[in-house]
């Protein structure tokens, strides 16, 4: 089975088990972060990295700030993020991030940062670009959906597809 099936239909599945799980809430009810200023988000993903031909577990954490939870600058938040690969040499980042909601189920996060690996016991690090999609739905207090992301640096990429779990506070 080639990965690019095997990430299609891991995310096939999340998208299935999150519409059947979490369809039925209704629309009606302000989002988890709605007038909120801080969200703190977790993902839990299955990635890829190119350079290296290797799949492995990833985790993303990020704390966000809403500009202002309370008018049309509340679809903006500007925070960082940590994110770690689990292989058998080290490789993780440390990321600003820039959260636009276009429609409140839905966010995308750009993400510049510094990326973090070793190899043959020596440490590199460069400038990394990291665009993840996240669709959430909502359950009660918190966000939950699939979410799909794509890391960029000088000599590797990275793709990710896996469940984002947020919280507003």
């Amino acid at each position: 089975m080639s990965t690019k099936f095997f990430y299609f239909l891991i995310l096939a599945f999340t998208v299935t088990l999150s519409n059947t799980a979490f369809g039925q809430i209704s629309g009606q009810k302000p989002h988890h972060h709605e007038g909120k200023k801080y969200e703190l988000g977790l993902s839990l993903s299955l990635a890829h990295m190119e350079k290296e031909n290797e799949n492995a577990l990833n985790t993303h954490i990020h704390l966000m700030r809403r500009f202002d939870p309370d008018n049309n600058w509340k679809r903006i938040a500007l925070g960082l993020g940590f994110e770690y690969f689990f292989t058998e040499h080290k490789h993780y980042g440390l990321l600003g991030t820039v959260s636009i909601n276009p429609i409140w189920d839905l966010i995308c996060d750009v993400s510049p940062g510094i990326l973090f690996t070793e190899h043959n016991n020596s440490q590199e690090t460069q400038y990394v670009f990291h665009l993840e999609l996240t669709y959430e739905f909502d359950m009660e207090n918190f966000g939950i959906g699939p979410v799909i992301g794509m890391g960029l640096s000088e000599d590797d990429r990275h793709f990710t597809v896996g469940i984002h779990i947020g919280k507003g506070f």
